[in-house]
């Protein structure tokens, strides 16, 4: 490897990784009206009216995505479009309809 080649590749390996902010929106990213409630998602965190909670890991399959809490508490969100998702809790099995108020 040539030297300008070898530094170049040490400088982009040095380089900070970018904030997290930075990232591309997940589909279901925005403030949406869940029949029960106002639920408010971010990549990286989900508050459901009453608390902000990590989202500690993201499963994606077919377009459909499972978001983990702690406490083993998740919820699947699907069929996500610009203007509705479904919601469905992984402990008590209720479901939603949500509209997106924003993004």
């Amino acid at each position: 490897m040539r030297p300008t080649a070898l530094l170049v590749a040490l400088a982009i390996l040095a380089a900070p990784a970018l904030p997290a902010a930075a990232a591309e929106p997940m589909p279901f990213v925005g403030v949406w009206d869940c029949e029960v409630g106002t639920f408010t998602f971010t990549n990286e965190t989900y508050n459901p009216g009453d608390q902000v909670m990590p989202i500690l890991e993201v499963e994606e399959k077919d377009g459909d995505y499972h978001l983990m809490f702690a406490d083993d508490y998740s919820v699947w969100l699907s069929g996500i479009s610009e203007e509705s998702m479904g919601w469905l809790s992984g402990e008590s099995g209720d479901g939603f309809t949500c509209t997106r108020l924003y993004r």
